[in-house]
C-alpha cells in the first residue's frame, strides 16, 4: 500500500469573516503604585501591575439583603 503526502494531511479553509482586533493601550505604561517601576503590557487595561492590583473577592453564597446593607 503506497500513500501519497496529500492522503495523509487534511487541508483547511480560511475563515470567511474578519476577526475583531485586540484592544491595545499605550506602550511603556508603568504601574502607578509608589516605588514600582513594572512596565505594563499594552493589552492590560489596568493602571497597576498584578502585584499591586486590588482584586475583589466575589460573593459565593447568595445575595446580601438590601435591608441589612448599610
Amino acid at each position: 500500500m503506497c500513500l501519497k503526502m496529500s492522503d495523509i494531511y487534511q487541508s483547511g479553509s480560511k475563515t470567511r469573516y474578519y476577526t475583531r482586533k485586540n484592544r491595545v493601550y499605550a506602550k511603556g505604561r508603568v504601574c502607578t503604585e509608589e516605588g514600582c517601576d513594572q512596565v505594563l503590557s499594552q493589552y492590560n487595561n489596568r493602571k497597576q501591575c498584578f502585584q499591586h492590583h486590588k482584586f475583589k473577592q466575589p460573593r459565593v453564597r447568595g445575595m446580601i439583603d438590601p435591608r441589612e446593607r448599610e
